[in-house]
């Protein structure tokens, strides 16, 4: 009898340890996803703002030349 509960602890601490390991390994995943996703959003932020103005500068001229056509 002694033996089984002997068994059940250590499956039960054996199973605590494997859990509080997987759930330390997601945390630092989640991290490290957060970090590349702040660094990736101001990249995009800055490639927005390059295309804005871009588009701008293209309307700007399209806006010139329809008004010299006419």
């Amino acid at each position: 009898m002694a033996n089984r509960r002997t068994r059940k602890g250590v499956l039960d601490w054996w199973q605590t340890v494997l859990d509080e390991t997987k759930d330390l390994v997601d945390d630092s995943i989640d991290r490290l996803r957060d970090e590349v996703d702040d660094e990736d959003k101001d990249e995009l932020s800055d490639d927005i703002s390059e295309l804005k103005k871009a588009v701008a500068d293209l309307n700007a001229k399209l806006d010139r030349l329809a008004s010299e056509r006419k």
